[in-house]
């Protein structure tokens, strides 16, 4: 079943059984299938993230094909897939079928889940050998491996398949993912930027390199990352969205806020935006409209019970900020005191207490919270 998936997903010969499966269904009517149809029909709906409908296939197959080995694999896999890895693994355990290269796959999917990364390579090793050394298995091992942070054995595998493969282009994207989720980044941009001698329009490449040099705290670098992307999807907000991180960081307020801007009018209730857009003008000195936003993102944020309170304290250091500027004592206090109140350690809002409140007072409400 993983051989070819895909493509096979895509063939007029699966559309036609699909509709044939369907069509039964809104019919009510009983119609026979083979053992390995019902496996492919389930196994299509669990790659779409409909797995009610693929327990329903599996479940319509063990009528027509009791303990069939590949229906049965079918449902231990929904059950993994739904956290249920005990279930699954007595099922694989019930099935005697020893060269069944999925069976073998799947007991290594059980023994991943198990945190067992050794015995899942070993089950992984034997499903390969079964499989003549199936190109599609080795990206589902090499990707179950990286997925679950298992990088030397991802490394393992990668290194395995592009001795056999060196030229797929697949592979050597999985290798570049590779080194930038472990952080090995002249190694990411080195492969990325391979990829991209050949594949100068994938966006995805592109945004890779963009990040890296965004955490390398090259802005420049990657604001022209970002630039490529747009100049490919001009609807790309993601890109849009890190353009404009990139100029906040290199303080070009202007340029950062027109992005944030354009950006908030298609989404218009983003405390993200609001904040932003807020922050840009706060840093030009334009503190009345500054509040306008800060003040939206505030009521924002109140009313999404899972934002972090760091962004409070953020914001509330900006608003009092802005109020202090502005001669508003009073009200700079009061946000002083609400960040204060949620991180008493905070060191911006510490020296903003010794600029706004009394130096007595300042001292002696900073001595006691340090």
């Amino acid at each position: 079943m993983k051989d070819d998936s895909a493509s096979y997903f895509d063939s007029q010969e699966f559309i036609d059984l699909l509709d044939m499966y369907e069509n039964m269904l809104s019919d009510g009517g009983s119609v026979y299938f083979d053992s390995m149809d019902i496996a492919n029909i389930a196994e299509y709906y669990t790659l779409s993230g409909d797995l009610d409908k693929s327990d329903a296939a599996v479940e319509y197959g063990l009528n027509l094909h009791p303990s069939d080995p590949d229906i049965l694999i079918a449902k231990a896999s929904n059950l993994l897939l739904r956290g249920r890895k005990d279930e699954a693994a007595v099922i694989a355990e019930s099935i005697s079928d020893p060269d069944n290269q999925e069976l073998l796959y799947l007991k290594g999917e059980i023994a991943i889940a198990s945190d067992d990364p050794d015995t899942a390579d070993a089950f992984f090793t034997q499903a390969v050998e079964l499989s003549d050394h199936d190109p599609g298995m080795f990206n589902d091992i090499i990707v179950k491996f990286m997925d679950n942070r298992y990088f030397e054995l991802c490394q393992k595998w990668l290194d395995m398949a592009l001795v056999m493969s060196p030229d797929s282009r697949n592979f050597i994207e999985l290798q570049a993912d590779l080194y930038f989720d472990t952080g090995q980044s002249e190694s990411a941009i080195e492969w990325y930027n391979h990829l991209l001698d050949e594949f100068a329009y994938d966006t995805y490449y592109w945004e890779q390199l963009g990040r890296i040099y965004y955490e390398k705290n090259d802005f420049p670098k990657a604001k022209e990352c970002f630039e490529f992307i747009e100049a490919i999807e001009p609807e790309n907000s993601q890109a849009h969205m890190m353009k404009a991180g990139c100029l906040f960081s290199m303080e070009e307020w202007n340029d950062a806020f027109k992005i944030y801007r354009s950006l908030l009018d298609k989404d218009k209730n983003s405390y993200t935006l609001l904040y932003y857009c807020g922050r840009c003008l706060y840093e030009q000195c334009i503190y009345d409209e500054a509040l306008e936003y800060l003040n939206g993102s505030r009521e924002m944020l109140m009313l999404d019970q899972d934002v972090p309170q760091e962004l409070y304290t953020e914001l509330y250091y900006v608003m009092a900020s802005c109020h202090f500027k502005n001669g508003n004592t009073q009200q700079a206090r009061t946000f002083l005191y609400e960040g204060l109140a949620i991180d008493p350690e905070d060191q911006d809002l510490q020296e903003l207490a010794q600029q706004i409140l009394p130096e007595e007072e300042a001292k002696l409400f900073i001595t006691n919270k340090n």
